[in-house]
């Protein structure tokens, strides 16, 4: 009854396996200092872009009440 239907979607599930390996070492490129800040800078300024909006309008927000 289903047998059709198993036939014709087993090759294209073994097709979207895929096999992966990490390995370890040095990078292949090398990023400098400057870059990673720059990076860290970014990624902590937009974590912090909320909380800082809300401490801002704090007045705002208890004033509503």
């Amino acid at each position: 009854m289903f047998t059709g239907t198993l036939v014709r979607v087993a090759p294209q599930v073994r097709q979207a396996t895929r096999q992966m390996s990490a390995i370890s070492g040095p990078p292949r490129v090398r990023i400098s200092f400057a870059e990673k800040v720059v990076h860290g800078l970014v990624i902590t300024g937009s974590m912090m872009i909320v909380p800082a909006w809300v401490l801002v309008n704090i007045k705002n927000y208890k004033s509503r009440d």
